[in-house]
């Protein structure tokens, strides 16, 4: 997953940076702030990316309404949570 400086990790740690400074702005836990900011993140671009492609395979969306709601919480929740779970564990 490590591309470098224009990769996967740059995006993760611009995230980070939003949720410093909404921590400094409101006073929030950091961490939970970047949890959420990141799982959201992942989950929004899940959900296009799905999309693009049920609209580029089938000519539409409809009827992949659940097919695309596990993928968009499935992206969320494993690499947007967990990911993010573990991105504060190895940086701390």
């Amino acid at each position: 997953m490590h591309k470098g400086k224009d990769g996967l990790v740059m995006e993760v740690r611009e995230i980070y940076k939003i949720s410093d400074m909404i921590h400094k702005a409101a006073g929030w836990k950091k961490e939970k702030i970047f949890l959420f900011l990141n799982t959201i993140f992942w989950a929004v671009l899940a959900f296009v990316i799905g999309a693009a492609a049920f609209t580029l395979i089938t000519g539409t969306i409809a009827g992949h309404g659940v097919s695309l709601f596990c993928i968009t919480g499935y992206a969320g929740m494993i690499i947007g949570f967990f990911g993010g779970s573990y991105y504060l564990y190895r940086r701390e």
